[in-house]
């Protein structure tokens, strides 16, 4: 089997909620990051929403990437590690549904999560239990997938425990010996500065195609502005899509640079933006593409997802329609 693109992340089920901003004050949580929390807090948490409504889906950056680019008709593969529960079962329900080729071995942790908390600007503040994610590790990998694949794409919230960034490095590794294109998303400015000597490490080393929004561009780079942080990751060889919200994206893809527009549309929830701009992009570079006309993919599939509930859309997206 042939694959577009071979994924790798953590596999989260995600708890929604709307709120307002007195309630995040009154937690005392940071605003629009994913913060790691233990399962006392995600329980005093959740009992703090129980009056509100509820909404529970698949999620983790990297599966939803897969997902999307599964969703515009390409062929993907997931790996990700779950536990033996109803939300396990869910979540491998999910990616059965959306057509995509996976290995999730079980783990004896339950299934993790992130309690997704949603202000009326639409930013999103994500409070995760990683769960049997903490045991994805090297074995987990399929290895003739990888081999198999045009591109391998990697969430950089993996850094955060030993295993599963010793996986990512073994994604890493077998595609560079197999001739397959390196993509890695920054994830989060939290975790670009938790580990930016090894993030500079690995791109110089493995890194073809670096997704990140301004303020990780910007943290990676320690410059101030867009230019500077362009410049620096082409001094590092690699390509680079960096996010702007609704001011669009700036690309420096086959030795393009184009800024991007955004597609005007009502946000409402930001969850998995950043994720579906990189399915649109990774799928446009399969598929014959220019760098131009990946990156306004990638744009559209953003605007798609922004305005509505959740990281994923159900139905099919049409890549002509960008």
């Amino acid at each position: 089997m042939k694959y577009d693109v071979y994924g790798i992340g953590n596999a989260l089920v995600d708890i929604q909620a709307q709120v307002d901003e007195p309630f995040l004050k009154k937690i005392e949580q940071p605003k629009g990051i994913m913060t790691l929390v233990d399962t006392p807090f995600q329980a005093r948490l959740l009992e703090q929403l129980k009056d509100r409504d509820i909404h529970t889906v698949g999620g983790g950056s990297a599966a939803n990437t897969i997902i999307g680019i599964a969703n515009l008709g390409g062929n993907s593969y997931y790996a990700g590690k779950v536990g033996e529960d109803d939300l396990g079962s869910f979540y491998t329900e999910d990616l059965k549904q959306a057509g995509v080729h996976h290995k999730t071995p079980l783990g004896k942790e339950p299934t993790g999560t992130s309690v997704i908390l949603i202000t009326p600007d639409a930013q999103r503040s994500m409070f995760t239990h990683l769960g049997a994610n903490i045991r994805l590790a090297p074995e987990d990998i399929d290895e003739e997938a990888i081999k198999n694949s045009k591109w391998v794409y990697i969430e950089g919230y993996l850094w955060y425990t030993e295993g599963p960034r010793a996986a990512a490095v073994k994604v890493m590794e077998i595609a560079k010996k197999n001739g397959v294109q390196v993509a890695y998303s920054f994830s989060d400015p939290v975790c670009v500065k938790h580990a930016r000597a090894d993030l500079h490490k690995f791109t110089e080393k493995y890194v073809d195609l670096i997704f990140c929004n301004e303020d990780e561009a910007l943290a990676f780079s320690e410059t101030e502005n867009i230019s500077g942080a362009l410049g620096y990751i082409q001094e590092l060889k690699s390509s680079v899509a960096i996010t702007s919200g609704p001011h669009g994206s700036h690309i420096y893809i086959r030795g393009e640079t184009h800024r991007i527009p955004s597609v005007p549309t009502e946000a409402i929830d930001t969850t998995g933006a950043g994720d579906l701009y990189a399915a649109g992009v990774l799928y446009g570079l399969t598929h014959d593409y220019s760098a131009k006309n990946a990156g306004k993919l990638g744009s559209y599939c953003a605007s798609r997802i922004v305005n509505t509930m959740g990281p994923r859309l159900k139905e099919k997206i049409n890549p002509t329609l960008s």
